[in-house]
């Protein structure tokens, strides 16, 4: 099980942060990242698995998520979310590898642009470099306008549960999940295209390896967008493709493969 502490980021936001300790001395430290609207307590099995192998996982609950402070599912500017991640990365070695999931895919390039002496190598599992979501046509139209004049309005994120996974056992509990965020903010929404483009315009300067997770039924990120991310990368890299799965597949059935392959990614 994990053990949870608390930590603030630089800007003084209090976090929850969970540490998977392996017995021993740890053969890898790793620093992970979740996604929208979930919290790194999902992370449960990965977490286990990997601190059996030897591996010491850290991470937290992104402010406005799980158990940390911040209003939910919003973010004044994307930078903050780089400070929740590097609060917790301060707990970690010179050098680390990064798993992000989606959200936390996005958020881990963002790290990695601003910190890369720091990252080993990336594991990024559907990372959110656009969406495979429709918003609404008067959502999207009025993104910019209500960023600036209401960016904490609650809106729904619009994330079909449905689409996530393919076992719905998996899929009702995370519905049932008292701490699922459901809404985002149109100050979120705009950072977060706002960056998308940014690490677009990066990805020529990562020097990082780069292992990219990738579900054949992908419905939620932009599944071609990844695609340019893997061709564009500049660095050393390799593509899982997991069949029959969707978004999250850490919640698959067959996720005692996704996370052995993980395990290989992050051991280099």
């Amino acid at each position: 099980m994990a053990t949870n502490f608390h930590l603030q980021a630089a800007d003084g936001t209090q976090l929850t942060g969970y540490e998977w300790r392996p017995d021993g001395e740890p053969t890898c430290n790793v620093l992970v990242i979740h996604g929208q609207g979930e919290h790194l307590g999902r992370y449960e099995y990965l977490g286990e698995v990997l601190a059996e192998s030897g591996v010491r996982s850290i991470g937290v609950d992104l402010r406005g998520h799980g158990m940390s402070k911040g209003k939910r599912g919003h973010v004044k500017k994307w930078s903050d979310y780089v400070q929740d991640v590097s609060a917790a990365a301060e707990m970690l070695p010179e050098t680390f590898p990064v798993i992000g999931h989606s959200m936390g895919g996005l958020i881990a390039l963002s790290y990695s642009a601003a910190q890369p002496q720091r990252v080993r190598n990336l594991v990024l599992s559907g990372p959110l470099m656009g969406v495979a979501v429709a918003a609404p046509a008067w959502k999207t139209a009025m993104a910019g306008v209500l960023s600036r004049v209401l960016p904490g309005l609650s809106l729904a994120s619009g994330i079909p549960l449905n689409e996530l996974c393919t076992d719905p056992e998996a899929v009702a509990l995370y519905e049932k999940d008292g701490l699922r965020v459901k809404t985002i903010t149109p100050r979120w929404f705009t950072e977060m295209q706002t960056e998308i483009a940014r690490m677009r315009r990066q990805l020529p300067n990562f020097t990082m390896p780069l292992s990219l997770h990738v579900a054949e039924l992908e419905s939620i990120v932009d599944a071609q967008q990844n695609e340019l991310l893997y061709e564009a990368w500049p660095a050393a890299k390799k593509r899982w493709y997991w069949q029959g799965g969707m978004h999250e597949i850490l919640q698959e059935p067959f996720r005692q493969g996704v996370v052995a392959a993980m395990l290989e990614d992050i051991r280099g």
